[in-house]
């Protein structure tokens, strides 16, 4: 297992393949890649994967702003 100051994951866009190349070993993003593209479970440990790389289609990445709370939910929040 890494340490968390040695978790990354890198993505790596294609656009003549229109693909994202995949890296990664953080164990949430290796659960989430490896259910949506094929891939390459490049180290284990106890069976487990620690490190992934592949494939995924254009359509499975998105990038998009972060939401701002609207005032009437910051109030909301706020009686809570």
């Amino acid at each position: 297992m890494y340490s968390k100051e040695e978790q990354e994951t890198v993505l790596v866009y294609n656009k003549a393949d229109k693909v994202w190349y995949v890296y990664s070993c953080v164990p949430k993003h290796i659960r989430k890649f490896l259910r949506i593209g094929k891939m390459d479970i490049t180290e284990s440990e106890n069976g487990r994967p620690i490190a992934i790389k592949g494939v995924v289609q254009e359509s499975n990445i998105s990038i998009r702003k972060q939401r701002s709370k609207s005032e009437k939910q910051e109030e909301k929040d706020g009686d809570e």
